[in-house]
């Protein structure tokens, strides 16, 4: 065999394997997501929520497993990053991400809120992070979530509303102290 065609083999081998590499991923990201659908379902905004007590634009960072940061949900558009926010009612919590359907959040399923430094992927400064912890409730039951968001004003009003609404409604899981 010449060395130009050993070359070209060894070649194709490794971009097969490659291929092989990234065909597993996303197969394997589709399982996990379609594994927590169960547990996460996606819960659809209802028509009369009231009026809303604010919104704030920025980013979600992450969606993870209560007080395991690096535990991301990928399920129901949760896994990614980007543009994103929070709607706050009296009766609950809107969740915009980019690209996916907004989910509505239950004042009953709010378990708190406060600062955190890291998640998944992200670092910032101390308390950058606004970070709700709220309950999804699903085929699988009941799990506890937190999720990330960077604000561009550093997220103040937001924290202040949505930790008004655990200090209004009583709630069978208080919400964790300090930050990661």
């Amino acid at each position: 065999m010449s060395g130009d065609a050993l070359r070209w083999l060894v070649g194709g081998i490794v971009l097969a394997l490659v291929a092989l590499l990234f065909v597993a991923m996303a197969r394997t990201w589709r399982t996990r997501a379609r594994r927590q659908t169960a547990a996460v379902p996606p819960v659809p905004v209802p028509t009369d929520v009231g009026p809303a007590a604010g919104s704030w634009d920025g980013f979600t960072v992450a969606t993870t497993r209560a007080d395991e940061p690096l535990e991301r949900i990928t399920a129901g558009g949760l896994g990614f990053r980007g543009r994103g926010g929070v709607t706050v009612h009296d009766t609950g919590v809107v969740l915009h991400h980019a690209g996916a359907v907004d989910r509505w959040i239950a004042v009953d399923a709010v378990r708190g809120a406060d600062r955190a430094t890291w998640a998944i992927d992200r670092v910032v400064e101390p308390g950058g992070l606004v970070r709700l912890r709220w309950t999804a409730t699903g085929a699988a039951g009941a799990t506890d979530l937190d999720t990330y968001f960077r604000f561009p004003e550093g997220g103040a009003a937001a924290l202040a509303a949505l930790q008004g609404l655990t200090t209004t409604h009583e709630h069978p899981h208080p919400a964790g102290e300090g930050t990661n």
